[in-house]
């Protein structure tokens, strides 16, 4: 499985961070560093959501219904027009009320002020749904659990230190305990994949 931030970044050319840059009135160098935060913190929040039944359908439904990939074979629409793939509802069911933590991190990470942080959200939002449909052949159940799966073992090998801030900020329960919620997304990944 090859690795999602990199594919994502990599589609990402000179003109695109260009175009990023200026809607976010941040440095092309800056949008790219924001959006390679932001990608991990929004795969590892659509993993937790597909943990349940309802989640992993809702997931399912939303890539075959809007998110197929083709968005990737034409960023330079996309970026002119980012408002069109709906952005912030997608980071509304997918971040909820974690959102604000998520823009502060990443802002007080990158130097960028939270209406950039926002907007950078609002575009690697559609950008990861689209990956996620073109990676699992427009939403099939098993390959859409298979690629987020594949993500998670990558990531907590790869980025363990990355992964323990990414789960603290996406903190199911607020209890300030990230191993229950760990446990329980291990383990729908278990029940789903029978």
């Amino acid at each position: 499985m090859e690795d999602i931030l990199k594919s994502i970044l990599s589609k990402l050319d000179d003109n695109s961070l260009q175009a990023i840059s200026q809607k976010t009135n941040t440095s092309p160098d800056k949008a790219k560093s924001a959006m390679a935060a932001a990608i991990p913190i929004l795969m590892n929040a659509l993993a937790r959501n597909s943990k349940s039944p309802q989640g992993a359908q809702s997931l399912q439904t939303a890539i075959k219904k809007d998110h197929d990939g083709s968005l990737l074979d034409n960023l330079g629409g996309f970026l002119n027009n980012p408002e069109s793939a709906n952005g912030a509802g997608i980071l509304k069911h997918v971040l909820g009320s974690k959102r604000q933590n998520v823009e502060q991190y990443i802002s007080k990470d990158s130097g960028l002020s939270g209406d950039s942080v926002g907007k950078i959200l609002e575009m690697a939002a559609p950008l990861v749904m689209g990956y996620l449909g073109k990676s699992s052949k427009g939403g099939d159940g098993n390959a859409l659990g298979s690629v987020i799966n594949s993500y998670l073992k990558t990531e907590k090998k790869q980025a363990p230190k990355s992964q323990s801030v990414i789960n603290q900020l996406l903190d199911q329960n607020n209890d300030g305990s990230i191993i229950d919620d760990i446990a329980r997304l291990g383990m729908s990944f278990l029940k789903r994949r029978k």
